[in-house]
């Protein structure tokens, strides 16, 4: 274990860092200290939801990371928190399998622990799941050094209290993530990608159709563009499950007016990284994420057009049309103008009863806007949850204020 100072990120600068490489070593940590704390793993979260200002220690995971076990017949593995979900899945790819998580943090170093932590996934979800879907078992370090563990290496595995689902989307905020057991999938034989042009509408009009039919698109993503916007369809499976897809879905949203071709794998390859860093977005850009319904699609987009013109600013609206998770991305103008359209923006997905999270923003915003919106009914729960698994709130203090 050693501990030494960071530099790069403005919340943790001048601030203790530990970097434990065992569960123990992160327990005894914990046990034996006070003050505020932030765990860490790639960093590429570290803006979501409320600021965690000055924490007294950083848990830094990176070097609690590896692949413990790997069993191919039963297709699970468990990993240490800090590994780099691209290491993993570089690892059960000599096996034919992976963990089925496309999110867009992958290239920047997202961990297991941290992707379970926030709850992030990516394109792959409308087939697969997200993460809290694939983890079977889970152990994590409370506040006060506690170590407990849920589940096991058993796909079907119900027993005791699931800790995983309760840590999921957490963001930190109730313990250390640890080490993680995950359920895998086998890699497809064949996988195609489908893009056309498409606006909002059309995206919205396709991603129902494709529901409503009996084709499992592995993904349906829609971006803004200045003539109207994109749409990528992705099918997986065997050669002629995939070819027979192929077919039908083209058809299928001819017939809604979007035209489909079939990209080479180094274009799908080229499109979907581009597609990852639209929904990233940069540092200069206020970034939301809005869970609402597939069929809120066009009009978020045009509350997210309108609330921009108003502020003068640039809009980027990038979409999992098929899951009803939607990104928006704002750019410049001025601090002002970002909070002015983030509370329209906010105010009428809360109307639609869809959830608002700002992923990014500049310092500058904080003092103008909430980073949380109004508190969800479950407040109180969260609040409950919070004193029973860290009652001196030593764990990102901040992240979920003012609800907690």
């Amino acid at each position: 274990m050693t501990e030494s100072l960071t530099q790069p990120r403005p919340e943790t600068a001048g601030t203790g860092v530990v970097r434990p490489t065992t569960v123990a070593e992160a327990a005894q940590v914990l046990s034996g200290s006070t003050g505020s704390v932030l765990f860490r793993g790639g960093a590429t979260q570290l803006d979501w939801a409320g600021r965690v200002p000055d924490p007294d220690l950083v848990v830094d995971t990176t070097d609690l990371s590896g692949v413990l076990t790997h069993n191919p017949g039963d297709m699970t593995a468990s990993v240490r928190a800090g590994t780099t979900l691209i290491a993993l899945q570089d690892q059960l790819a000599g096996a034919g399998q992976w963990l089925a998580l496309d999110p867009p943090t992958a290239s920047a170093g997202a961990t297991v622990g941290g992707l379970l932590a926030t709850g992030d996934s990516g394109p792959s979800r409308l087939r697969y799941g997200g993460i809290r879907d694939l983890v079977i078992g889970v152990t994590i370090v409370l506040a006060d050094g506690t170590v407990a563990r849920s589940g096991g290496h058993v796909i079907k595995n119900v027993a005791g209290y699931d800790l995983a689902k309760l840590v999921h989307g957490s963001l930190g905020s109730l313990a250390l993530v640890a080490e993680v057991v995950v359920r895998l999938h086998p890699l497809p034989e064949r996988s195609v990608t489908f893009t056309g042009d498409a606006d909002a509408a059309q995206a919205t009009a396709a991603a129902l159709a494709l529901a409503a039919s009996p084709l499992e698109p592995a993904a349906v993503e829609w971006a803004s563009a200045a003539d109207a916007g994109r749409l990528l369809v992705r099918v997986d499976g065997t050669e002629a499950s995939v070819d027979a897809a192929g077919r039908s879905l083209t058809e299928l949203l001819a017939g809604l007016g979007v035209t489909l071709t079939a990209l080479s794998a180094p274009d799908a390859t080229s499109a979907w990284q581009a597609h990852a860093a639209a929904v990233v977005g940069s540092d200069d850009e206020t970034v939301v994420r809005v869970a609402g319904l597939p069929s809120d699609l066009a009009d978020l987009a045009g509350s997210a057009q309108d609330a921009a013109r108003v502020a003068d600013l640039r809009v980027v609206v990038v979409s999992s049309a098929a899951l009803g998770m939607h990104t928006v991305r704002l750019s410049g103008g001025s601090p002002t103008g970002h909070a002015q359209a983030l509370t329209q923006l906010r105010g009428r997905a809360l109307e639609r009863g869809a959830s608002v999270l700002l992923r990014r923003r500049s310092p500058e915003l904080d003092g103008l806007v909430e980073a949380l919106g109004p508190p969800p009914s479950s407040a109180d729960l969260l609040r409950r949850i919070k004193a029973e698994f860290d009652p001196t709130g030593r764990c990102a203090p901040g992240r979920f204020s003012p609800w907690f």
